[in-house]
């Protein structure tokens, strides 16, 4: 048991090196006629099962985006290698890759009277998001010499990664034939959790010397339940080293509070419309471990980055590569024990509209607002889902966005009396592509999401 949690937290971390701005955890699956989640995001959504079981692995999820690594900006003009300086050169000022995990340890619902449905799940949850700025990546491109006096480099590292547990208790009631309310209270419990919020560290190069120094302007703030808590800047990277079962199962502590809201609408035997907000709320961690890290004219001695060829493939070693950073840049400071601090989950808001001429064919458009660090971030899906010979559920979807441009995206799933099993993304090409070199799957790398489990019900 504990060699399973500790690889499914290695594969939400690892998933962090390649994605960000939003959720983007997918929605597919709650299009699938007969697969009993279609109020996943939205309590309101009318539920037509008498009651559903899911153990374990029945609504297991891993998503990933990341906003500016994009294939055109990687490869040069003979197509088969990286180019590195045209990466740098097409960069933002400000980048962001992220990941998301989820796996629903219980999710049981069963309905108490003709027009009230209750459901109570237990979920294990990890996020991870990572900021850079240009001048991050272009410093081991160029290297150094690119940046001398006053050209100084913006050596930006940002992070917020946490594991947490969420325990829900939704009630859905139909108001009456067309309109139906829910309303998802969930209880949250922190595992982990790791800020970093790198203000302003800029690196120098004297332009006669080549000496090189840093200015570093650093707030970090930690808390962990995990055996072997964070004492230094440098535990970051080795938390997940000390993960077990006990630890995963341990609440109590970090308590916070978020819930789910939503309404759905029957205009007739054609239309329908709904409206939802997930995911607001927050986390707040105590037995924090803190540090401001202010100083100047910081001297750099070893090299943060040793092989170039490791860039020029994407085969790099993403932990050593920021412990380098600690090490040398910020300084690996011993923590302190700091002050309670607060975490807020990424809400979104959604609202969608549905025409099923039948069964067989039914079309959705969805549009939703993710709001993230104070910014609006918005996206559009249009889908097709139906139902054949009362065993085959299919969704096929497409979803605009600014950030991740224009994905396909496919769901099955199987429904043989009470036994369900589904399989979703909302971008069939990276699923694909799976197991082909990077340069292959670059195209598709900028969000990726799978979806899968085993479900109940009757």
């Amino acid at each position: 048991m504990k060699k399973l949690y500790k690889y499914l937290i290695v594969i939400a971390l690892v998933c962090s090196s390649f994605i960000s701005k939003a959720q983007n955890d997918g929605i597919g699956f709650t299009l699938l006629p007969q697969i009993p989640y279609a109020n996943f995001y939205n309590p309101g959504i009318r539920m037509e099962q008498r009651g559903i079981v899911g153990v374990a692995f029945s609504n297991f999820n891993i998503s990933m985006y990341n906003s500016d690594i994009k294939y055109k900006n990687l490869v040069g003009s003979t197509k088969t290698v990286i180019d590195a300086v045209k990466f740098v050169n097409s960069l933002d000022n400000n980048n962001t890759i992220n990941a998301n995990f989820s796996l629903d340890l219980v999710n049981v619902g069963f309905r108490v009277a003709q027009n009230l449905f209750f459901n109570i799940d237990l979920r294990l949850r990890m996020t991870g998001s990572f900021d850079y700025s240009k001048d991050f990546v272009g410093f081991f491109v160029f290297g150094n010499g690119h940046y001398l006096g006053e050209n100084y480099c913006d050596f930006t590292l940002g992070a917020d990664i946490s594991a947490f547990h969420e325990f829900g208790i939704s009630a859905q009631y139909n108001v009456n034939e067309k309109l139906t309310v829910g309303i998802r209270p969930k209880i949250l419990s922190g595992i982990a959790n790791a800020t970093i919020n790198n203000k302003d560290t800029k690196i120098y190069t004297d332009p006669n010397t080549y000496a090189i120094s840093a200015d570093v302007d650093l707030s970090v703030k930690m808390a962990s339940l995990l055996e072997g808590n964070a004492s230094q800047l440098s535990d970051i990277t080795k938390m997940i080293d000390s993960v077990t079962a006990k630890d995963l199962f341990d609440i109590g502590e970090n308590l916070g509070f978020g819930i789910d809201l939503g309404a759905s609408y029957i205009i007739n035997e054609h239309w329908g419309v709904a409206a939802g907000i997930y995911d607001l709320g927050y986390i707040k961690w105590t037995d924090a471990k803190v540090k401001e890290v202010h100083k100047t004219e910081v001297n750099i001695n070893d090299a943060l980055f040793t092989d170039y060829t490791d860039l020029t493939t994407l085969n790099i070693d993403y932990k050593s590569m920021v412990d380098n950073v600690i090490t040398e840049v910020w300084g690996d400071e011993l923590l302190e024990r700091g002050a309670d601090y607060k975490t807020y989950l990424k809400t979104r808001f959604m609202a969608q509209g549905y025409y099923e001429y039948n069964p067989m064919l039914r079309a959705t458009a969805i549009g939703q607002l993710y709001f993230v660090k104070g910014k609006v971030h918005p996206a559009l899906t249009l889908a097709y889902s139906g139902c054949f010979w009362n065993h085959l559920n299919l969704t096929l979807n497409t979803t605009l966005s600014k950030y991740t441009g224009t994905t396909v995206g496919f769901g099955i799933g199987g429904h043989f009396g009470p036994f369900n099993i589904y399989a979703v993304t909302d971008n069939i090409l990276s699923v694909a592509q799976i197991g082909h070199p990077v340069l292959e799957m670059a195209s598709s790398l900028r969000q990726s999401n799978l979806r899968c489990g085993i479900v109940w019900s009757w």
